[in-house]
């Protein structure tokens, strides 16, 4: 016989049911943007801003702390300011705009520049737009004031058919860099950095005095100048250090009166110059020089870092060291064209050394255990060399 399922030895429920709370109704989104709007007087102004614009021409304007859908002038951009005026209120909230008050929100420009950032800023006074070639490809009109009516029209003057121009307007860091890099890509700046004078005075100098004049060379090229003065903040570093780089002593010279956008300014190239290889440094990952050891005696040098920690690894595992990559290229008078490939992984050095004849070749390899004891004579041992005759780039 089974038992009664009241009974007291019956299951009990773990827990008590108890009755879904009721969901509370949210006022329509709509109804309360009309609600906020209707209690604005008539003939009110207030400043309003364009948030985004629809595909049928009508635009949507902050207001009131709402926003609401309106349709403005054909010359209305999104981030623009106006001022509007509420003229009636049946059947619906209705705004008219005020004349010639549509114009670049304040806002979205007030920004706190850095001291170069506020040399560069008075230097700008032009509005400079993008525009897009047939390419789709954009470009930055040089040394061009923005006329009113392109700002409000959008360049609606083109051809008929054909998509027309967005103007845009770029910070001034922005335009700084478009037009460096566009300097950059017409060839009319290096990639590397090129000294104007020798690092040193004569060819036999010592090992210690080249090592020296060699990281002098990076050091105070100006691309790492920066870093330097964070350093010089934190107490790390003097600051007649900084005053040997090209920054410091053009600002020095001029008093911090430096147009980098203009030819007819003197400094326009030094620092044009170095900001590009900066640039090219930050993509890339490696920084080129090019110039003399010594008179007569041309060297390329190209250092990079390969970091391997981007690698995935399994719990526990430690990570590499990271892998410094140094060439250097040279063009002796009897041995011709070598290129000299120095690896350094953690504490190992692996060099790997290039001829373009069969005879420098041997030679080179001749002369490898001198080179192996230079290098323990100055503390540091090489984990592999090899010498071969160029077939390709290392």
């Amino acid at each position: 016989m089974l038992p009664r399922a009241d009974i007291a030895t019956a299951v009990q429920p773990v827990n008590p049911v108890e009755p879904a709370t009721a969901v509370v109704s949210v006022a329509d989104a709509k109804q309360e943007a009309f609600s906020r709007l209707a209690q604005i007087a008539v003939g009110q102004q207030l400043a309003g801003r364009i948030l985004s614009t629809f595909d049928d021409g009508t635009f949507l304007v902050r207001i009131a702390n709402t926003a609401a859908r309106m349709v403005l002038p054909p010359n209305a951009r999104t981030g623009d300011s106006l001022i509007l005026t509420l003229v009636s209120k049946d059947p619906r909230p209705t705004f008219a705009v005020k004349e010639d008050s549509i114009g670049q929100d304040s806002e979205s420009s007030s920004v706190a520049l850095s001291t170069a950032g506020r040399a560069m800023q008075k230097d700008l006074k032009s509005l400079q737009f993008v525009t897009r070639d047939e390419s789709g490809a954009g470009q930055i009109a040089e040394h061009e004031e923005v006329p009113l009516d392109v700002l409000t029209k959008g360049g609606q003057s083109g051809q008929a058919g054909t998509p027309t121009s967005t103007p845009t307007t770029l910070s001034n860091a922005a335009r700084l860099i478009n037009s460096l890099l566009q300097a950059s890509q017409r060839g009319d700046m290096a990639d590397y950095v090129s000294p104007s004078t020798a690092l040193l005075a004569r060819a036999g100098a010592p090992t210690d005095q080249m090592a020296s004049a060699l990281q002098n060379a990076i050091t105070y090229s100006g691309v790492f100048y920066e870093s330097h003065v964070s350093a010089w903040a934190a107490g790390q570093r003097p600051a007649e250090e900084l005053m040997k780089e090209p920054q410091a002593q053009v600002a020095a010279q001029r008093g911090g009166e430096i147009n980098l956008l203009s030819t007819d300014d003197p400094a326009q190239n030094q620092l044009g110059q170095i900001i590009n290889l900066q640039l090219n440094a930050l993509e890339q990952q490696r920084v080129l020089w090019h110039g003399e050891v010594w008179p007569g005696q041309k060297m390329e040098w190209e250092i990079s870092q390969e970091d391997g920690n981007d690698k995935p690894k399994t719990p526990g595992e430690a990570q590499e060291p990271p892998s410094w990559h140094s060439v250097v290229r040279f063009n002796f008078v009897h041995l011709g064209s070598v290129t000299a490939s120095i690896r350094l992984i953690g504490q190992q050095i692996h060099v790997q050394v290039k001829a373009d004849s069969e005879a420098a070749t041997a030679t080179l390899r001749g002369n490898t255990p001198m080179f192996a004891d230079a290098m323990a004579a100055a503390g540091t041992s090489l984990d592999s060399l090899i010498v071969k005759q160029a077939d390709g780039e290392i």
